[in-house]
């Protein structure tokens, strides 16, 4: 089973989309997200960013005006539907900025969904996080199995 899955940290992390989600990997595994051991194992047994998953962020920002949030994430279209799901770390629109627009769309579309904030080191479902500690941050889609 294929699970979506979000990592969100400060902007100041990161300069790019690239480096955000080079990040959010390096998260994932000092977090032994993936690790096993004799007494337990980690949450998953594999992820990769974006995955099946990939283009989820250009998807919801398109269901609110996509050249909007596009202009203002500073990133190129991209055809979320015609891509390899499989990109070592994923592709361009796979990391973003958080704005209002995507975090209200993202939350609604997606309330169950959890996320990992790397910053504060707590997981929550997106439902749990307010507008106010989101907005400005970067958020990387995950995949994992």
């Amino acid at each position: 089973m294929y699970t979506l899955y979000f990592i969100i940290f400060n902007k100041k992390v990161a300069n790019t989309s690239q480096e955000a989600r080079s990040h959010a990997e390096k998260v994932l595994l000092d977090e032994k997200f993936v690790d096993e051991g004799y007494f337990g194992s980690g949450k998953a047994e594999d992820f990769i960013i974006g995955g099946g998953y990939s283009g989820i962020l250009t998807q919801t920002l398109h269901d609110l005006d996509i050249e909007e949030g596009w202009k203002k994430a500073g990133l190129k279209p991209l055809n979320p539907y015609k891509r390899d799901n499989y990109p070592k770390l994923g592709y361009e629109d796979d990391a973003m900025i958080v704005t209002h627009k995507l975090f209200y769309a993202l939350q609604k579309k997606y309330p169950e969904i959890e996320a990992f904030d790397s910053d504060k080191c707590i997981e929550a479902t997106l439902d749990d996080f307010r507008g106010k500690e989101m907005i400005g941050r970067w958020i990387v889609v995950v995949d994992y199995f």
